[in-house]
């Protein structure tokens, strides 16, 4: 049985009871064909409505069930949503938009990404299902990178390996492991999802999304090597990793795209390193 049976019961029952509500469209792993939800799934949803401050707030959402935890975070097109635990196991994430926020990130493509892989209208008395259709399409991720974004991309990344570099020699642990696990690694994924889909076609998500589930075995591999302990040692190690891995990545990319590579980038970083 659907865990969020009897709190989208209680949001529809709101929904027929209250004027302001325009429609309810359910998002996310719940309406998806491939990478079907599990036990572990929540339950996203747009809720279009003349008076977002109730859900905001917190009202509104309390008027669904026991909830354990409650806070707002930033989303899509510049938006809040109100994210919350019911019980102990139900995570519901409810975006309120506006009726004309939500025909804007619609038409806009804003919402392209996060429902193109599926979506279910559940109320409708402001007629978006045709919205939805005209402009919603059922899509994969195609990363792409101009020559100039990805000359830039790897200049900063091998700039940030002399960074962290200097900061584990000065004993700053902590701002090395962030920049080495954390700023460093966004720009490692963005070359591996760029690598996959470019020499096999590969649907790599978004955000590292099931990327153990798409990514080259031989990536995997690697990236077990590119992640540290709070260890000076360590966190060199996995810099030093980190640094190979994205080299043979980005090499591949520029042999694939026609890219000139930044040779000289790579040697400055690789003397630091000692590689």
């Amino acid at each position: 049985m659907d865990k969020f049976f009897e709190i989208k019961g209680k949001i529809l029952e709101s929904a027929n009871s209250d004027e302001d509500i325009k429609a309810i469209i359910s998002i996310g792993s719940s309406t998806r064909s491939d990478m079907k939800a599990d036990e572990y799934s929540d339950l996203d949803l747009f809720i279009v409505t003349t008076n977002t401050e109730p859900w905001y707030s917190g009202e509104y959402p309390k008027r669904f069930g026991n909830v354990s935890i409650s806070f707002i975070e930033d989303t899509l097109g510049g938006g809040k949503e109100r994210r919350c635990i019911y019980d102990e196991d139900k995570d519901v994430d409810m975006i309120p938009l506006t009726p004309e926020q939500f025909e804007t990130v619609v038409k806009d493509g804003v919402a392209q990404w996060v429902m193109n892989r599926g979506y279910d209208v559940l109320y409708d008395v402001m007629n978006c299902t045709d919205l939805l259709k005209e402009h919603i399409s059922c899509s994969t991720s195609t990363p792409s990178m101009s020559s100039d974004e990805f000359s830039n991309m790897i200049n900063d990344f091998y700039f940030h390996n002399i960074w962290a570099y200097k900061k584990l020699k000065r004993g700053e642990i902590w701002a090395a492991k962030m920049n080495v696990d954390a700023y460093l690694k966004w720009y490692l994924l963005r070359m591996i999802e760029l690598y996959c889909y470019k020499a096999n076609n590969t649907d790599v998500w978004h955000d590292g999304r099931f990327v153990d589930k798409w990514a080259d075995k031989d990536i995997l591999a690697e990236l077990e090597k590119c992640f540290a302990h709070y260890n000076a040692e360590d966190i060199l190690s996995a810099l030093r990793n980190t640094h190979k891995l994205f080299a043979r990545i980005t090499r591949k990319i520029a042999q694939i795209e026609g890219y000139e590579y930044p040779e000289n980038a790579e040697k400055c970083a690789g003397k630091y390193l000692e590689l």
